[in-house]
């Protein structure tokens, strides 16, 4: 069976190295970048099954990136793993195409199972 293919986005290098190393396990993370145009870029170089980005990054916020990608790559799934908890930013990353959105306090918990439930949508 065919490993899902992950693009991981964050500018706290930390976290990126952590939510790598927990994913991997299950997926192939085909590539991990720490602002929004190198994850424009990477997506459109890379067409991962699914995005995991953060929402505050540099040079491009994630959600905009996601706009951007997900006008030219519909298919890729797109999940915000931030610390942003308020609703507004919950909405504007649904509005961008968001398959999912979890919290950095609770990545351990939900993060495999938001790849899972957006990669079932791709089926």
């Amino acid at each position: 069976m065919k490993r899902t293919r992950i693009l991981l986005a964050d500018d706290d290098l930390q976290m990126l190295a952590a939510i790598s190393k927990f994913l991997r396990a299950d997926f192939e993370v085909v590539d991990m970048v720490s602002d929004g145009h190198s994850l424009v870029e990477a997506a459109f170089k890379l067409r991962p099954d699914v995005i995991v980005t953060d929402i505050s990054m540099p040079k491009l916020n994630g959600i905009e990136a996601v706009r951007q990608i997900r006008g030219s790559l519909p298919g890729t799934r797109c999940i915000f793993l931030t610390m942003h908890d308020a609703h507004g930013y919950r909405k504007e990353a649904q509005s961008a195409g968001g398959a999912g959105y979890v919290l950095k306090s609770s990545v351990r918990e939900e993060l495999q199972h938001a790849v899972y439930h957006a990669i079932e949508a791709l089926a």
